[in-house]
């Protein structure tokens, strides 16, 4: 589908792509688009995700909106079940902002992550779940030494640490702190060209077959991710693994 639904247009977005969201506005405007930024964190926990987005979605239309937009992705099943009652509803077709953001041209299959990378972005960089917040934490349960053993344990399975330059933040800060994780836990240090052609096309409306658009009642389903053969399950193993 192509050009947006007309009326009120209401964007719900994780804090976790506020770089990659306000490029797209800095770039083309779509000024007529009221944004509602979410914590982030909730891709934590996808039950409490599910909860949390629904509500908000169910303010939005109370406040009149024609049109939602998600700024999510599938994230662990928290999208399964979201609906609206009166107004239309667009997300991308992505199982979370990894996807979308390695996305660099015509997509190819489901799952664009590599098992043992630790991806890092400005925004995943400051998350409470990052790499350095996790060991400061641990560190102050079981002290220096046990914590960072601890750290290393649950990080055993990764292989590399690989920023992805989208093009819409400052690369040095993220750069330097992905060589910190790199050093701490002895991986490999990589840096991957993305893109934030997925957030462009889902907020200028340009909804092609990497947008799901749903009519008015009709939830978003598991099935509307399946890309390429790759079902959920294999997925959300993936999903898991690297993230």
């Amino acid at each position: 589908m192509h050009g947006m639904y007309q009326g009120k247009k209401i964007l719900i977005a994780c804090s976790m792509i506020e770089d990659e969201i306000n490029a797209v506005f800095d770039h083309f405007g779509c000024g007529d688009i009221e944004v509602r930024w979410m914590e982030r964190g909730y891709h934590n926990d996808p039950d409490e995700l599910r909860e949390v987005i629904q509500n908000e979605i169910n303010r939005a239309e109370a406040d009149g909106a024609d049109t939602v937009i998600l700024a999510y992705g599938f994230c662990g099943k928290g999208a399964s079940g979201w609906h609206t009652e009166h107004a239309a509803l667009a997300m991308p077709r992505f199982d979370d902002c990894c996807n979308m953001m390695l996305c660099t041209g015509k997509r190819q299959k489901r799952n664009l992550l590599e098992a043992g990378n630790m991806y890092l972005t400005k925004g995943w960089s400051k998350d409470e779940g990052a790499l350095l917040s996790m060991l400061e934490r641990a560190q102050e349960r079981y002290g220096e030494r046990r914590g960072l053993k601890v750290m290393k344990l649950m990080f055993d399975s990764y292989t590399k640490v690989t920023v992805i330059d989208t093009g819409c933040y400052e690369l040095q800060p993220v750069e330097e702190y992905a060589e910190k994780c790199a050093d701490l836990l002895g991986l490999e240090l990589c840096k991957v060209p993305g893109s934030n052609e997925i957030m462009r096309k889902l907020i200028s409306g340009e909804w092609d077959e990497d947008i799901i658009v749903k009519e008015p009642g009709e939830p978003v389903r598991d099935e509307d991710f399946d890309f390429g053969g790759e079902t959920g399950s294999q997925s959300d193993q993936l999903w898991r693994k690297t993230l």
